[in-house]
């Protein structure tokens, strides 16, 4: 399948941070920096990585994907959360390597509802050639009361059964898994408290472009349930720095915030008649231009820090218009700027 337009935005962005590509065996990786690292969470358990980031077995990695998907993925829980996939890392001798499960669409032969195109399985992959295509990762200890050893065991033992993945996203029905169900159970498994599902987004263009793909509308389980700062380990990715890639994420809030009820998921994305999504162009910029708000890499604002939101508005405002400060997804729209384009596209 072709790069959407998103993927080469996305691209082109990446090459703007970083000239260089990073050769990885037979074939180019894009380039993966060390952004963020916290050395105090190192331990006999760990391993010291690139950097010296501590990784140890049992520990959760999320990530964003540089894929028009990312921007799907985003407006179906009712509440926004950063990055898309989240998978479990596991020590084996002296090497991190990744346990996920994920799917990919099959074309041929191609059947009448869209997600039975919609094929996958659980792979292990080396932690840098998992990483490197992703625009960003992050690393977080499991959370509290979860033994990082038993976490990583847990993955293991379904990548040997040889688990497929579930297309429709269904939580209660665990003979196939999607990623997020896959590390809730393993969390479980070691002895932690795994996040709750969500609500799914009440957006009726969402209700129906669920029910259209066969997903259950109603539950969702985010990716980024399962971070929390106090947790954090390190950072890696395509973006100078982690400021970088969160007012990146800022800028996926704040259209989220613009969604309201009244607006169509075709305000963001396109729907080729191949089937594929893409990003509308406008979005793209405003997305990566958030991100080049911040250069430099000294006395940058950290993850959360108030100066990102309000930068990234001020981006929102002069892109597509003011929108109201307290106004949200469960608001109706207040003016014509609520989404970034109003076109008739469904």
């Amino acid at each position: 399948m072709r790069a959407s337009s998103w993927g080469l935005c996305a691209t082109l962005f990446v090459a703007s941070l970083a000239p260089s590509v990073v050769g990885c065996g037979s074939h180019s990786l894009p380039p993966m920096n060390v952004v963020g690292v916290d050395k105090s969470k190192a331990s006999s358990k760990t391993i010291n990585y690139l950097g010296g980031v501590p990784l140890r077995s049992g520990q959760l990695l999320v990530t964003e994907s540089p894929d028009s998907t990312s921007f799907v993925f985003v407006f179906i829980p009712e509440k926004f959360y950063p990055f898309t996939h989240v998978a479990v890392i596991s020590i084996e001798d002296g090497e991190p390597w990744v346990y996920d499960v994920t799917g990919e669409v099959k074309t041929f032969p191609l059947k009448k509802r869209l997600m039975d195109n919609v094929k996958g399985k659980m792979y292990r992959r080396r932690f840098y050639e998992y990483v490197a295509p992703n625009l960003h990762a992050e690393v977080y200890e499991p959370p509290e009361g979860a033994d990082g050893e038993k976490l990583a065991a847990f993955v293991r033992q379904k990548y040997a059964e040889g688990v497929e993945f579930d297309s429709y996203f269904d939580p209660n029905d665990h003979s196939k898994l999607f990623c997020s169900e896959l590390v809730s159970l393993a969390i479980a498994h070691a002895g932690g408290k795994p996040p709750g599902l969500d609500p799914s987004n009440p957006n009726p263009s969402v209700v129906e472009g669920m029910r259209w793909l066969g997903v259950p509308p109603g539950i969702a389980l985010p990716a980024g349930k399962f971070i929390d700062e106090k947790r954090f380990v390190g950072a890696f990715g395509q973006f100078r720095t982690r400021t970088q890639a969160w007012a990146y994420f800022e800028a996926k809030r704040e259209l989220f915030r613009r969604f309201t009820r009244d607006q169509r998921l075709g305000y963001m994305l396109i729907l080729q008649s191949s089937g594929q999504v893409e990003v509308r162009p406008e979005i793209g910029d405003f997305v990566f231009g958030a991100a080049r708000l911040f250069k430099g890499e000294e006395g940058l604002p950290p993850p959360g820090d108030p100066r990102i939101e309000a930068e990234v508005r001020k981006l929102a405002d002069k892109m597509f218009g003011p929108f109201p400060a307290s106004a949200g997804p469960s608001s109706p729209a207040q003016s014509t700027a609520a989404a970034p384009a109003q076109s008739a596209t469904p």
